[in-house]
């Protein structure tokens, strides 16, 4: 479960892209006509930015629908959205207005919705390269969050890192324990942006972090390069991602790694003695 220092080679976005716009405040609507009965259930993901003629375009949402598998892009910067098709290489549009956005954040096509072939795509190194009606694109690696971070930040750079932290439950009378806890406690999660690892667990702290609100356990997450040659992964002996580091009143009692992600709260309750 502990992603270890490797050579990866490709990056991990892209490898995945291989096997397998519309504004943020853009409400949900009511839909006149339904979802489409595949093209649906798109959820928005951090691994890539967009350029468009060589520029980012930082206003772009990028879905992703693991199962058929498809990208979906919908860009300030092009005409319409995109539909990547990775199976099939294709590049296709659709009319905006035949995109829904759903309250849960999830896109769908609707069912009366029009492909328009653009070609094929690209993956040049890191990066999926397309032309879509006459616009040069691309899409890149998002790049690696880096040092010290707050939870808000790991939420923004990912969106998966906030779905998962809301789809997760926390213990209870875990909770309500480390809400009493008496001394200062500072909880230093080394994590990687690029570890799936990561991006399965580091989201079930930010959850147990946003229940301890008040609390006198305090939590910070720091951001590793892929190579690992960080200073303070150094210092510290960081050899995994990702590991949490306890502190009570400044002094180490403890590090989170491996299974014990499968339940911070639990073991963080452990470490501190009161559970």
């Amino acid at each position: 479960m502990k992603h270890m220092r490797r050579n990866l080679g490709r990056s991990t976005a892209v490898l995945l892209f291989a096997a397998l716009a519309l504004p943020a405040a853009w409400p949900a609507r009511a839909q006149k006509v339904p979802s489409d009965a595949v093209m649906k259930g798109f959820l928005p993901i951090g691994d890539y930015v967009l350029l468009v003629n060589g520029k980012q375009d930082k206003g772009a949402e990028i879905y992703q629908n693991s199962h058929i598998p498809a990208y979906l892009i919908l860009a300030t910067a092009l005409p319409s959205p995109v539909l990547l098709t990775p199976g099939a290489g294709n590049v296709e549009t659709v009319n905006l207005m035949k995109v829904a956005k759903q309250k849960d954040g999830s896109v769908d096509l609707l069912a009366d919705a029009a492909l328009a072939p653009q070609g094929k795509f690209q993956i040049q190194g890191e990066t999926v390269a397309f032309t879509s009606e006459g616009r040069q694109a691309s899409l890149s690696p998002n790049p690696p969050l880096l040092g010290l971070k707050k939870n808000a930040d790991l939420k923004s750079h990912n969106p998966e890192y906030a779905r998962t932290a809301r789809g997760y439950n926390p213990n209870p009378a875990k909770i309500a324990a480390l809400k009493e806890e008496p001394q200062p406690v500072t909880v230093r999660v080394f994590f990687g942006s690029w570890c799936p690892h990561c991006r399965q667990h580091v989201p079930l702290m930010l959850k147990v972090e946003d229940q301890l609100g008040g609390s006198k356990i305090h939590f910070e997450y720091y951001g590793l390069p892929k190579d690992f040659k960080d200073p303070e992964a150094k210092r510290m002996g960081i050899k995994g991602v990702p590991t949490a580091v306890v502190y009570v009143n400044g002094r180490e009692v403890g590090r989170m790694e491996s299974q014990d992600w499968v339940t911070p709260e639990a073991t963080l309750s452990k470490l501190l003695g009161i559970g």
